[in-house]
């Protein structure tokens, strides 16, 4: 064959080639836009039911859950929510039995021609934090000295001039006390004489007075001096930023912090009780925290 024909001929050969893988690519080429906007789909259901999880656990935070039984809970009057191209269908709730909750969520999402459906889950608990209540051990903590008169009695550990850690025995700070008793209307500015306590959270803030007989429970606080002239009769922790002396056959049961001195009068006593400390801070406001215990977007 001379060489110009032979030429002729590969160069045929290789056109066919090509044009048959031309032909081969454009024929699966219509797949390829099918399969990215498959996956385009799946991400973004996943992301629409992270969404839903979130959603769902704002709506019980916020009251609008409603569990019909022990075992199923649903939003109140829950619609389906259309978010950009996807529908929240359902998000269900259920109690476990080791005290967390479990939220389902179902999502739908449509890219193009593609629908895809989705189901993801979370469990999550709320915890209060009783961590506070651990750190009184003592039965009185003064930063100064203690004088205790004859046959007065005093049981639990004592510790003198020590340095009072407001927050770290209270887990809450002595401006956010103050501000809840102002809410509760148990802050006292000038207490008078024998100065009852309106509410078991309870802050005077100046020097009381007691000269008969006098009974609280729950937490006081005193900003300023604390004297009992007469018989007081106290369940809980009493703190001091002055100095305290106690009147004689008084009888706390509890805590006590003292910033200054401490004089307990004659045949008193001051008894470290862990009950009556824990039953103290329910009159404290609850720090709830929410914890994930599993998250799965599926």
């Amino acid at each position: 064959m001379p060489l110009g024909k032979a030429i002729l001929v590969i160069s045929l050969l290789l056109l066919a080639v090509v044009v048959g893988i031309v032909i081969s690519s454009s024929k699966g080429g219509d797949k390829v836009p099918a399969i990215v906007t498959d996956d385009i789909a799946q991400f973004q259901a996943r992301s629409l039911s992270n969404y839903a999880l979130q959603y769902g656990i704002r709506q019980l935070l916020q009251g609008n859950v409603t569990f019909l039984d022990s075992t199923r809970g649903t939003i109140n009057n829950f619609v389906q929510l259309n978010v950009l191209d996807g529908t929240i269908d359902s998000i269900i709730y259920e109690p476990i039995a080791d005290g967390t909750i479990r939220v389902d969520s179902y999502v739908s999402y449509i890219e193009l021609e593609s629908q895809v459906s989705h189901h993801g889950y979370a469990r999550f608990g709320f915890f209060t934090d009783d961590g506070a209540v651990l750190n009184i051990t003592a039965a009185i903590v003064t930063g100064g000295s203690i004088t205790v008169k004859a046959k007065a009695v005093i049981s639990g550990i004592v510790v003198e001039d020590s340095t009072f850690d407001f927050e770290g025995v209270f887990g809450m700070t002595e401006q956010e006390v103050k501000d809840e008793c102002i809410s509760r209307g148990s802050y006292i500015e000038t207490p008078a004489n024998n100065e009852p306590m309106p509410d078991s959270l309870t802050w005077m803030n100046n020097d009381l007075k007691i000269q008969s007989f006098w009974s609280g429970s729950g937490i006081l606080v005193i900003n300023g001096d604390l004297v009992a002239q007469a018989h007081i009769d106290f369940d809980g922790i009493l703190v001091v930023f002055g100095e305290l002396t106690v009147g004689a056959q008084s009888d706390i049961t509890g805590a006590v912090y003292v910033i200054g001195d401490a004089t307990v009068g004659a045949w008193a006593t001051i008894s470290f009780d862990a009950d009556v400390i824990s039953d103290a801070f329910d009159a404290l406001p609850i720090n709830i925290t929410l914890e994930i215990a599993e998250w799965n977007e599926g």
